[in-house]
């Protein structure tokens, strides 16, 4: 079976909660591509420190641009630029107090926060075989406490509320059985099938990253209705939506 990149574990993490610790272990053991402004000629490698160039994006956040592959870079910046060329953890690690951001500008672009950096640096993900990640008996799904996140459900609410082709999303505390202390949380959201998932994803993501409270682990996927087993199943059978479209 072909191995996926990171870009496809992307994506599929973002409609499968199994595929994050595939993705998160491929980032951090992959060579990616950062570019640099200082002490080497434009359009080589350079080795050593660089100056690392930071991106702005659309909100105004500032954050250290990264590339899956030396293709996206020079598609982005030419073939003069200067880059490095340095293992993800090892990035990661030297400058985890910064944002980063991957792919700018590409359909595979994700803003990581100091907070996902520490937990990617501290966590021992599980490792997937050739078939990917399945939908572990080992693994525990149960309601919220009422007290968990309340005010990030609430805005999370309010925005699919008044945002077009949201039909409904679910909430649930996922863990290991009987390790019900270290859960963290799953959302999944169902839109209409002629309505983009991208500006929604995003949106979402960046009022979780708000409202969360500090060190609260939050998955974001699709709901797929069609699915017929593993979690957009589960979520539409046996969960209770904490919002649903009226009418």
């Amino acid at each position: 079976m072909k191995e996926l990149t990171l870009e496809e574990l992307l994506l599929k993490a973002s409609e499968e909660p199994e595929y994050r610790d595939a993705f998160y272990i491929k980032l951090l053991e992959s060579n990616l591509y950062v570019m640099g402004g200082d002490g080497a000629v434009a359009g080589e490698e350079v080795e050593g420190e660089i100056a690392l160039m930071e991106w702005i994006s659309e909100e105004g956040e500032a954050a250290i641009p990264f590339f899956t592959s030396y293709e996206l870079l020079e598609k982005t910046a030419g073939d003069q630029q200067v880059y490095l060329e340095i293992n993800g953890a090892v990035l990661f690690s030297s400058a985890k107090e910064n944002n980063f951001v991957m792919n700018p500008g590409f359909e595979s672009s994700k803003m990581f926060y100091p907070d996902e950096i520490e937990m990617m640096l501290t966590t021992e993900f599980e490792p997937y075989d050739d078939e990917g990640p399945e939908f572990s008996e080992d693994i525990a799904i149960r309601p919220i406490t009422n007290k968990r996140s309340v005010e990030m459900l609430k805005t999370l609410k309010s925005y699919f509320t008044h945002t077009k082709g949201v039909f409904r999303a679910y909430v649930a505390a996922m863990d290991e059985k009987g390790n019900e202390d270290e859960s963290h949380l799953v959302i999944g959201v169902e839109i209409d099938e002629n309505v983009a998932w991208d500006p929604i994803f995003k949106d979402t993501t960046a009022i979780i990253l708000e409202k969360a409270p500090e060190k609260e682990i939050v998955d974001l996927f699709q709901i797929d209705p069609t699915q017929k087993e593993g979690m957009s199943a589960y979520f539409i059978h046996e969960m209770k939506p904490f919002y649903l479209r009226k009418g």
